[in-house]
């Protein structure tokens, strides 16, 4: 099988929604430089270390990809990491984005309880439709890939 990258589609409300709280961050840190009492300045630290999160958030949402490459599919993202085995895939089928419920520190990646089916191992950069993978040992993860149909093909 040759190996494959996806770049997939990114919502613009969401990395929108990245990229303005991270100016939001920068700009209230440089209102805090100039305007609070040297005895405030700890409170920059904080500050400045949430806005280099966000940045590092908002690069890792433009940048995601989905690798199918020597019998795995790859994909990372700040706070989520797949790096499954294609043998132990038992179903792959394509799903509308369901609600869930968020777990963890971003909208895009992460542990999301979707309450038909459990918890589930996600990185999703739009809210269209998804790529559900049941694994042989009961485990979910979703991601998006630009063309979900295609992509299913070549896990299979």
């Amino acid at each position: 099988m040759a190996d494959t990258v996806n770049v997939p589609y990114k919502s613009r409300w969401i990395g929108g929604m990245y990229a303005s709280l991270t100016v939001f961050i920068i700009l209230l840190f440089f209102i805090l430089y100039l305007f609070v009492e040297p005895y405030m300045q700890a409170l920059n630290g904080a500050v400045l270390f949430i806005f280099a999160l966000m940045l590092f958030i908002t690069i890792s949402f433009y940048t995601t990809k989905y690798k199918i490459e020597d019998g795995f599919l790859k994909a990372w993202s700040p706070f989520m990491n797949i790096n499954l085995k294609l043998k132990n895939v038992k179903k792959v089928e394509k799903i509308l984005v369901p609600i869930h419920f968020r777990v963890g520190a971003s909208l895009y990646s992460g542990n999301f309880y979707v309450p038909s089916i459990g918890w589930v191992m996600s990185i999703i950069t739009n809210l269209r439709d998804a790529v559900l993978i049941t694994t042989k040992d009961g485990r979910h993860y979703m991601i998006t890939p630009s063309n979900p149909k295609g992509f299913i093909k070549k896990l299979k």
